[in-house]
């Protein structure tokens, strides 16, 4: 990557950091895929909040919560892990709620279901909030107004469930097509179906870090220099959250703070290399 075009990216997350309150870091995200009709679409990401307890103003949830009106998106995805185990749906249900009444999202919101979800809250879910589309097991949904499909595969995720499903919609021109799932490890089906754009989480990137690309423990088969970040695998995106709450070891975290991404969509060439899976920007 060219180094004026590094700067420029490193320049725009730390700016992005100062300018949004934790744990909210906005990011900009190329791709020739992007039509014009959707360049400066804004995209919130909320990610792994294993819910255990109740939660207060100064927790991440609460800073969260507090900074969601001031800053309107046009669209809001879920990936997944709102609660830690069974028995506290109740309370997953209560912050997801709380967060949804925060945000200000033109077109609403879409989820997916992670690994962590019991099977009670993936039930109860769609009925409790009704106004996020659900992708469980797998779907697609198209975006009114907007040249825009949003392709979901809970876990275990299935992406040719949900690439049927978008196949069965009338076919359109020049429409972006992103997929969410919950791990990240799906941007190797993405790029078989020539998704150009993954929204994930799963890793919490790594959640206690030695060194930007040390983790001893990502909960993924991705190393833990790509446990977190902008990977690109060949001409397809995966933008992976670092997560709002703790799979292990709870209230710590180490070099990761949590993150909430707001991503703004441009139509230009994609970070990194036309080539097998690596990190094109860390984060």
């Amino acid at each position: 990557m060219p180094r004026i075009l590094t700067k420029t990216v490193r320049n725009l997350a730390q700016e992005a950091r100062v300018l949004a309150p934790a744990p909210l870091e906005c990011y900009e995200l190329a791709h020739p895929a992007v039509p014009n009709a959707v360049d400066g679409f804004r995209i919130l990401h909320i990610a792994d909040l294993h819910t255990r307890r109740p939660w207060g103003p100064d927790s991440t949830v609460g800073r969260l919560v507090n900074a969601l009106p001031r800053f309107p998106v046009d669209l809001v995805v879920l990936t997944g892990d709102y609660a830690d185990q069974p028995g506290q749906e109740p309370a997953a249900i209560r912050t997801l709620k709380a967060i949804a009444s925060a945000w200000r999202s033109r077109l609403g919101a879409v989820g997916v279901f992670g690994n962590h979800d019991p099977a009670r809250l993936k039930a109860l879910l769609p009925k409790a909030m009704p106004q996020i589309r659900w992708l469980h097991p797998a779907g697609a949904v198209r975006l009114p107004g907007v040249p825009l499909r949003v392709l979901g595969a809970s876990y275990p995720e299935d992406v040719s469930r949900a690439v049927i499903a978008e196949r069965e919609m009338p076919p359109e021109d020049d429409t972006l097509r992103i997929l969410l799932t919950h791990m990240p490890t799906e941007i190797f089906p993405a790029e078989t179906y020539a998704i150009p754009l993954h929204f994930a989480g799963h890793t919490h990137g790594g959640q206690l870090r030695l060194s930007p690309k040390l983790a001893p423990h990502t909960s993924s088969d991705l190393p833990s220099s790509l446990a977190s970040g902008l990977l690109r695998h060949h001409g397809s995106l995966c933008a992976i959250s670092r997560g709002l709450g703790e799979g292990f070891l709870q209230h710590l975290r180490l070099n990761c703070p949590p993150q909430a991404p707001i991503y703004t969509l441009r139509r230009g060439p994609a970070l990194g290399r036309d080539a097998p899976l690596h990190c094109a920007l860390p984060w």
